[in-house]
């Protein structure tokens, strides 16, 4: 089990993109995409938008503590 934090802003969330993700909050990008085993966190003091692909992501839980969050596109999150 690993934490992953979403980093960069808006963009995309699918299951091969590291655009987005961390392993820590605020650092460099390119860590491995979350799996059903990992913990994700939004916890970035900014407004965007997670689009969600039509590639089904998946994570063991969602944390968002900061910033405000909106989740949009045609995949849904497992």
């Amino acid at each position: 089990m690993a934490n992953r934090f979403w980093v960069g802003g808006s963009g995309t969330w699918n299951g091969t993109s590291t655009t987005n993700w961390s392993t820590s909050s605020g650092g460099a990008s390119g860590a491995s995409v979350p799996t059903s085993a990992d913990s994700v966190f939004f916890d970035q003091s900014a407004t965007y938008t997670v689009t969600i692909s039509t590639t089904l992501p998946t994570c063991l839980s969602i944390t968002a503590s900061a910033g405000t969050v909106t989740f949009a596109g045609t995949g849904t999150l497992t």
